[in-house]
This record gives structure tokens, C-alpha cells and sequence, in this order.
């Protein structure tokens, strides 16, 4: 059927073949007649075109047509799905879903930002949304056009400059979770909490790995998980980590307390479907209040769950000097990225020159005394 409703849209879409060129997009018209009548002038013109010469039309299509498309080929089978989909939402409500694609331009990504920076960010307490974050959107924004204009070959106008648009981003951070820092955050933190985090503080996960953990990606025989990474692989990128005696222990305490989740919590409260005692699996976010209020009682300051990932990479590599195997460990493709995250600190440093300072030294004294 050359004409269809595409699904969430009140608009009528074509989509047939002739000589070989494609012919597809948004009729922007609700009825099933006034489409039909539409795709037959378009094949019209489509055979003028072709019979007695003229440039070839390339299709159009709404940004929301082609965030439908987008997801449907490719962000639905990232390892974070959800992620991609909230930001197009979000794009098409500021820019109109309606909009025709080869109207995103400069303009259109500047009133994208713009828009973006006043909007205060649930997840972060009621703060503004950080440039990175806002870049995050940007790029969204930029891998649907790349991929209209490339693959799908549709009118698209001349690509925005994203490099001058894209926001300037902070300095990387160096923020490692102290000795100290961890025994008052524990003295804190509910202690339902404690296997999640202390096990991320061993393994050095992401977040969403490790809340959304489960049984059946944990070997125990075989001292293994087998986890998916970001990436534009089908699911995500395999990767298996290696479990120390001490992780598997901690496994093992958890065994009994749900069928399918590693880690969960204990409900304080009844509310809806969930009652009080019973044990549930975390949420993506619905932890982050009582994390919140054990950091602010514990007085650390300036810290995210993911610099948990950065204490473990960069205590692994101070224990053993191996760059590689944290870059494993971490499941980095390029271990350019793994020296980002494995922060050498002040005491590094010093220690570096004292070891180099003690081999010099002692040789400078003893021309000294030759000397004289």
C-alpha cells in the first residue's frame, strides 16, 4: 500500500517506487482521499520528470516522520534506547513535530538550545540543564540528519554548522571518592543500598548496568558477568567482567532476596502496588533522593554516582600500573578514553618525585663533598 497512516500521527504518508527512485514522505493531509489524490500528482510528476528530463524532487518528510524512522532503524536497538527517544521527544515538542525536515538549519538548532538552557532538569534537583547535556541533544539532532540526508536521501537543506553550535563544555573533572569519603557515605546511606554501591565501587560499572543487573547475566561457576555496552551494535556491545572473590561474595548474599534482579531495595512505605518490607528492583532515578540526602549528611560534595566508575578505574590502576587492564575492566575500545576516567592525583605525583628526587639527590651530595 503506497499510502498509510504512520502510527502517532494524524497524517496520511506515500511510499512507492518508480524506475528505480524512491518516493516517500508526509502528504500533511488527515484523509485518506485527499492522500490518495496527492501521491497520484506526485506520480505525475515523478513520470514527467523522468520521460521528459528535469532534477529529480527528493521526498519530504516532518522531523516527526523521520524520528519515527530513525527509531525504527537504528535508536531502538541501542544498548540505551530510552535515552535517544526522551531527546526527540523533546525536540519535536520545542520544534514543532510538523515541521519539514530540510527546515532545521542553524536557526532552528539555536532555538533548539535556547530553549533547552531554560529548562530546569528534574533529575538534577531543579537545575539548569548542563551545556554537555544540552550537546547531547544536539547530537541527537545531527546523526537523524546525517542519516536523512545520506541514507534516506530526502530534502534536508544545507546541514547546520554543529561545530560553531555545539556549547562549550567544562574542563574534565577529577573527582575520586576518598577513603574517608567512602566510610561517612556508608555510615549515611541506607543500608539496603550498600550491595549496589559497594559492588560498583568493585566493578566499576555504569550506572544503568548496574541497577538493571540480573541474574541470569551473572555466572557465579564461572566468576563472570556478561553485561551490554552502549553502542550502535543491535542491544549493545557484549562485554564480561571478571569477578573477584570478593565480588562473588557479595553476589551470594544477594541470591535470595529477588528472583530476577541483583540489586534492590527495601520499600519503607506502601504505595500502590508495592508494599512495605518487600523487597524491588531499582529504577533508573528512583534511588537518586536518598543517595542525594547520604551525600549532604555524609558533607561530600561535588560528587556523582558515575565518579564511582572513576574511583574504581583509577584505584585499580594505582594498585597495579596496568593501564591495559583497566581499560578491560572498564570495557573501553580506545584506551584514550580509559586515561580519562584513571586520574593520577596530587599524591601521585608527589610520590613520582620523591622516588625520582631520591636517586638524584644522594649523587649531587656526594660531588659536593669531592668538591671540597
Amino acid at each position: 500500500m503506497s499510502v498509510y497512516q504512520r502510527k502517532n500521527s494524524p497524517y496520511f504518508a506515500y511510499d512507492f517506487c518508480f524506475k528505480g527512485q524512491r518516493y516517500f514522505g508526509s502528504t500533511s493531509v488527515s484523509t485518506k482521499a485527499e492522500a490518495e489524490e496527492i501521491e497520484r500528482a506526485i506520480r505525475t510528476e515523478a513520470s514527467r520528470s523522468f520521460h521528459f528530463g528535469g532534477a529529480k524532487k527528493r521526498p519530504v518528510m516532518s522531523l516527526d516522520e523521520a524520528f519515527g524512522r530513525y527509531w525504527d532503524e537504528a535508536a531502538k536497538d541501542f544498548a540505551q534506547p530510552k535515552n535517544d527517544l526522551s531527546r526527540m521527544k523533546a525536540i519535536t515538542k520545542i520544534l514543532q513535530k510538523d515541521t519539514p525536515f530540510h527546515q532545521i538549519d542553524d536557526d532552528a538548532v539555536s532555538k533548539l538550545i535556547s530553549r533547552l538552557r531554560g529548562i530546569s532538569s528534574k533529575t538534577r534537583l531543579g537545575h539548569l540543564i548542563s551545556n554537555s547535556t544540552i550537546n547531547r541533544y544536539v547530537e541527537c539532532l545531527r546523526r537523524v540528519w546525517r542519516r536523512a540526508a545520506k541514507t534516506w536521501k530526502i530534502e534536508v537543506g544545507d546541514e547546520p554548522d554543529w561545530g560553531k553550535l555545539l556549547l562549550r563544555e567544562q574542563a574534565e573533572r577529577v573527582r575520586e571518592l576518598s577513603k574517608a569519603e567512602e566510610k561517612a557515605l556508608f555510615i549515611h546511606l541506607r543500608t539496603d543500598f550498600h550491595p549496589m554501591v559497594r559492588f560498583a565501587l568493585m566493578a566499576g560499572m555504569r550506572l544503568h548496568n548496574v541497577v538493571a543487573l540480573t541474574w541470569s547475566q551473572v555466572d557465579l561457576d564461572n566468576r563472570t558477568i556478561n553485561i551490554r555496552l552502549k553502542s550502535k551494535m543491535p542491544g549493545g556491545r557484549p562485554h564480561s567482567i571478571p569477578l573477584t572473590s570478593a565480588m562473588a561474595k557479595l553476589l551470594e548474599e544477594c541470591l535470595e532476596e529477588h528472583p530476577t534482579y541483583v540489586f534492590t531495595y527495601v520499600c519503607e512505605k506502601s504505595r500502590g502496588k508495592r508494599k512495605k518490607g518487600e523487597r524491588y528492583p531499582f529504577t533508573q532515578n528512583g534511588w537518586r533522593k536518598s543517595w542525594a540526602t547520604a551525600l549532604t549528611a555524609a558533607k561530600i560534595v561535588d560528587f556523582r554516582f558515575h565518579d564511582i566508575r572513576h574511583t574504581a578505574a583509577t584505584r585499580t590502576l594505582r594498585a597495579t600500573g596496568n593501564i591495559k587492564a583497566v581499560k578491560e575492566m572498564l570495557g573501553h575500545n580506545d584506551i584514550a578514553t580509559t586515561n580519562r576516567y584513571a586520574h593520577v592525583t596530587s599524591d601521585d605525583v608527589r610520590a613520582a618525585m620523591e622516588k625520582a628526587q631520591s636517586r638524584t639527590i644522594p649523587a649531587a651530595k656526594a660531588t659536593d663533598s669531592t668538591t671540597r
